[in-house]
Parts: C-alpha cells; structure tokens; sequence
C-alpha cells in the first residue's frame, strides 16, 4: 500500500514543474507503513515486515527520482524540503524498531535492512554534486539513528525471550521436583500397601470370600494408583508444556465407572449421546469432575443404589451430569487447593464452563458440568 502510495503520486509529479508532490510521497508512503505495522504489532508476523519493506522501497525509489531530476549544483534545499525530508526518516527509524522487535528473525533482517537504508540514503537528495568519499560518509552518519534503534528493539526482543526461557526452566525445575517426590516417597507407599495387601490375601485366602473380595480390590484400586502415579510422573518429567496434555479423557470415563461399580453397591449406567469430538482439554477435565463426582457419591452417599453419568451435546456446549440416589441430606465441599468441588470449578470456569452441584428430587444429589465445545476448524 505504501508503494502504491508513493507510485501515485510520484506519477502525478511528473506532470508538475514543482517538487511538492514528490517531497510529499515519501513521507506519506513511510507513514502509511508506519501505521499499518502499529496496527499488525506483535500479533502480525507478515503484515509489519511487508509494510516496513514496502514503506523503505518507496522512500528508495522517491530518493531516486529527487536525485536524478537534482540540478547538481550543490544547492541546499530550503525549509520545507528539509522539514519534509527530516520527517520521513522519523518514520523509517519507527519500522526499523518495529520490524526487529516484533517480526521473525528473516523478516527482521530484511524489513529492518530496506528501512534502514532507504534512511541511510535520504541524505542523497540534500547533497546532490557533492563528491562520492562526501555522501558515503554522510549516508553512513545516517544509518546511526537506524541502528541505535534497531540495537534497542532487539535488546528488548532478547530481554522478553530471556525472560519467557526462565520461566519456562522455573517451571520444568518444579515438574522434576515434584515428580521425584511422587516416585521417591508416594509411590513407594502406595506400593507397600499393595504389597501388604497381596500378602493379605494370601493367608486369608480361604477363610471369608467377602474379605477375599474386598482385599482384591483394594490391591487393584493400589495397581491402578501406581499406574497412574507413572502417568504423571511421565509427563512432569517431560520437556514439553505437558501441563496442557490431558492424562484421562471421554473415552476413559466408560471404564472408570465399571471401576466405580465393581468396587461397591451402586450399579453405574452411562449414557453418551455425542455428534463430534469435544476436545483434549475439554475431556480431561470432564472426566476429572467424573472423577470428583464419585468420589463424592462414595464418601457422602455410600447407601446409593443407583449412580448415572450422562455425556451430551446440547447446541454446542458438552453437558456432564453425575446423579445418584443417595440418602445423605448435605454434603460438605472440600476446600483444599485444588481439589473438591471448588477446584473442579476453577478449571471447568478457565475453559469457559460452569458447574452447579445441589440435590436432587425425590432424593440423591447431582453435579452437573457444561463446557463449551470449540468448532473443528480451530484445531481443537
């Protein structure tokens, strides 16, 4: 657009005895570059180096066309021209800033290159007739501007990604540390347990079935502990923002209620009524308010006889409801950091979702979750 710009009125200016138009191009085209990079900042990584390039190609070419129409008789321009060409290299020393702080590295260099030279070379329109050692040396007083700025974009651009880096390690120090304290301490403790338990069963084995029952599974619900203790610890140790990577999701929520029921009295019906994939980070957070949902149920309702979970799709948003038939009034929340009801919460709200929990008529209690479930076209 700058281009056009400068092309415009460059070819109005030919038809014209005076030099107003011409003085007016480059300025105009270096600012129109220097607006459309402010208006793609940071979130354009094409946009501001295009304008950058396009806004140096125009003030090139005007600086062009001034010296080849110049008398070359080594006369000083008056005020306005000199008003008019200081101005235009404002502007450009503005795309170089903008060019290598905010565009890619290849694109930096070549858009932060064609501004600053069209900077460097806007003094040949001054100094027309002045001999060749004259105007090297005063175009390369003028890049001096340029690249004081362009040093200062990129200090910050290197101040911000040093920054992110550390957070980043910050963040990857903490996974480990945690992630050596669940396999160090945690899952050595979960593991004597399973293996009391296995002893358990081995000297109990004859003497009450029901025991005999109950002790596998205890050892089964301990395996499953372990196995999903190697799962986290897994992705802590791993590189990659694996906070993001959901360990259990929809399709894990069938087998974790036949777990649910197998473990006790209540019998578990599931119902999933869904048109398209939800989701990773939709699922996993479903499936962890499954998750909390009969823990509840067990903890507060342990005379439940029936326990339903329905997956739906309701014009567009993902509906997870757990219901049971519990006698129990009330039921507590617990409070703890991220955990119960309120942490539940705090992640299906991050994606934009609500919870409600309360009973239910003629009795038992529901937690119902609704998150949004985003278009197939955003990669989701």
């Amino acid at each position: 657009m700058a281009a056009a710009v400068a092309l415009t009125l460059l070819a109005g200016a030919m038809a014209l005895p005076a030099d107003p138009a011409v003085l007016m191009a480059g300025p105009l085209a270096a600012g129109l570059a220097v607006a459309v990079a402010l208006a793609a900042g940071p979130r354009s990584a094409r946009l501001g180096p295009v304008a950058a390039v396009a806004g140096g190609a125009a003030s090139i070419a005007v600086t062009a066309w001034m010296v080849a129409r110049a008398p070359g008789d080594g006369s000083e321009p008056d005020a306005v021209t000199g008003l008019w060409i200081l101005l235009e290299p404002a502007m450009l020393v503005a795309l170089v800033f903008m060019a290598v702080r905010w565009a890619p590295p290849r694109a930096a260099v070549a858009s932060a290159g064609a501004a600053g030279a069209a900077t460097a070379l806007i003094v040949q329109r001054m100094l027309t007739g002045e001999p060749f050692l004259s105007l090297v040396a005063a175009s390369a007083l003028w890049t001096v501007p340029a690249l004081a700025v362009g040093t200062a974009a990129w200090y910050l651009r290197w101040t911000v990604a040093e920054r992110e880096r550390t957070v980043q390690r910050a963040r990857q120090e903490q996974r480990l540390r945690l992630a050596g304290e669940l396999h160090d301490f945690v899952a050595h403790d979960v593991s004597e347990i399973v293996a009391r338990v296995q002893a358990g069963r081995m000297v109990l084995a004859g003497d009450d079935p029901r025991l005999a029952r109950l002790l596998e599974q205890v050892e089964a619900a301990g395996v499953r502990a372990l196995e999903s203790m190697d799962r986290t610890v897994n992705m802590l140790r791993d590189d990659e923002d694996a906070s993001r990577r959901p360990v259990c999701g929809l399709d894990d929520i069938e087998a974790l209620a036949r777990r649910f029921a197998a473990s006790g009295s209540a019998a578990v019906a599931v119902d999933r009524r869904l048109a398209r994939e939800a989701g990773r980070e939709n699922g996993a957070v479903a499936y962890r308010a499954v998750v909390e949902a009969l823990t509840n149920v067990r903890r507060h309702a342990p005379s439940a006889e029936t326990v339903s979970i329905e997956l739906v799709e309701d014009e567009g948003w993902l509906r997870v409801t757990v219901a049971d038939d519990g006698r129990a009034p009330a039921r507590p929340v617990r409070a703890s950091a991220g955990l119960g009801l309120p942490g539940m919460a705090e992640r299906v709200e991050r994606l934009g979702g609500t919870v409600a929990a309360g009973p239910r008529e003629p009795r038992g209690w529901q937690v119902a979750v609704r998150l949004p479930i985003p278009d197939q076209g955003a990669g989701a």
